[in-house]
């Protein structure tokens, strides 16, 4: 019984070394602790004998169930070379932990309210996905929720596609802002696997020398006001999101001026406009184009891809399938660097960070010197 340890005290060529018997060991295996001087070693072996004997008088009161209960949790704990304090001593921290933790729906709320001085298409995004996750989880502490439960809940394994993505992206930034505060583990996010990109999803798509001229040919028709606005996309790469928040000023005859509040990382960024971007905004000075969203829309129905259009009260029907994502940007990018522009120049212009491997990557190679020439070659009254 460990109320008649001795606690024998030896000199060793490791130092002074106190038995502790395993019965007396929290982990319940026979342990020896070490010191360097004999005082030490002795104040150490009294105070493991006083505790011994508190916990022989304490073992002499104790409730006939209470010792039952805690003979059971050993053998429960046995298979796992735990020992009962062990166990004790993790529950403690799980209840700590979630007492520190939050409800799903309140950290939810409080994590939105912080995100209030964003962009307002960011702070829908996070808007939108908050609220699946308090539709799912509701009152639930944040403690309490597993990976696979993330996984299930935002991107079910299976699912794809950039909304998908999106949500993942969303969740990721609230659940690590709720890490911060203590309120979840950060590392449970860490499981949450990114849906892969089908194949084809990977490859970039541009538009022909021909599909182009006919974009710019159908707004010079249908839709003037809408000219600008493709050309300083085909012509100067600006991307689909900051040309809405261009505004008449940020484009003269120096260049294109993106400031940060007007581009997607905010960053400043300066565009000095080519040749032929100089014509089209000649011919068509820029101006934000009223309802652009539905514009462009039936501009690119009219043109021939298979676009909803609202303003079309009878759309022609498409000719030339499913219109690219981010089609004007790549486009841009691919015959820009055949025609001669650096990569670190592009790289600048597109506001990215860090190497060019990435744009070196998908539109080296897309198109031919000849067809780079036509592409630049395209002017005002869509003409070669």
């Amino acid at each position: 019984m460990a109320r008649h340890a001795k606690f024998q005290v030896k000199s060793t060529p490791s130092g002074w070394m106190v038995n502790v018997p395993a019965s007396f060991a929290e982990s319940r295996k026979r342990e020896r602790h070490f010191h360097k001087t004999k005082a030490g070693v002795l104040e150490h072996a009294t105070k493991l004998r006083e505790k011994m004997q508190q916990h022989g008088e304490a073992a002499g009161i104790i409730k006939p169930s209470l010792a039952e209960a805690a003979t059971l949790a050993e053998a429960l704990l046995a298979p796992w070379d735990v020992s009962l304090v062990e166990a004790a001593r993790m529950v403690v921290a799980i209840k700590d932990r979630a007492n520190a933790s939050r409800r799903t729906d309140q950290a939810v709320d409080a994590w939105l309210k912080a995100n209030e001085g964003l962009r307002e298409r960011t702070q829908h995004s996070y808007k939108h996905s908050g609220k699946k996750l308090k539709i799912v989880f509701a009152d639930r502490l944040l403690t309490d929720i597993s990976a696979e439960e993330l996984q299930e809940a935002i991107a079910p394994l299976g699912t794809h596609g950039a909304a998908v993505r999106g949500r993942i992206r969303n969740a990721r930034a609230f659940w690590r802002w709720a890490a911060k505060r203590g309120w979840c583990d950060a590392n449970v996010f860490a499981s949450v696997q990114m849906p892969k990109s089908a194949r084809e999803s990977d490859e970039i798509a541009i538009l022909t020398v021909e599909q182009a001229r006919a974009l710019l040919r159908t707004a010079e028709e249908h839709y003037p006001k809408a000219v600008a606005s493709y050309a300083i996309q085909l012509f100067a790469g600006v991307r689909a999101e900051e040309l809405t928040r261009l505004e008449a000023g940020h484009v003269t005859a120096d260049g294109i001026e993106l400031s940060a509040m007007v581009t997607k990382k905010g960053r400043r960024r300066h565009i000095t406009p080519s040749a032929t971007l100089k014509a089209w905004l000649e011919a068509h000075p820029f101006e934000p184009c009223p309802n652009w969203p539905h514009v462009d829309k039936a501009c690119r129905r009219l043109a021939g891809w298979d676009v909803s259009a609202g303003l079309l009260k009878k759309a022609p029907d498409p000719t030339r399938g499913r219109w690219p994502q981010n089609a004007l940007r790549h486009s841009h990018a691919s015959y820009a660097v055949v025609a001669g522009t650096p990569l670190e120049t592009l790289l600048f212009e597109f506001g990215h960070s860090g190497s060019p491997a990435i744009l070196r990557q998908h539109y080296v190679g897309r198109a031919s010197k000849q067809e780079a020439l036509d592409f630049f070659s395209i002017g005002p009254n869509a003409a070669v």
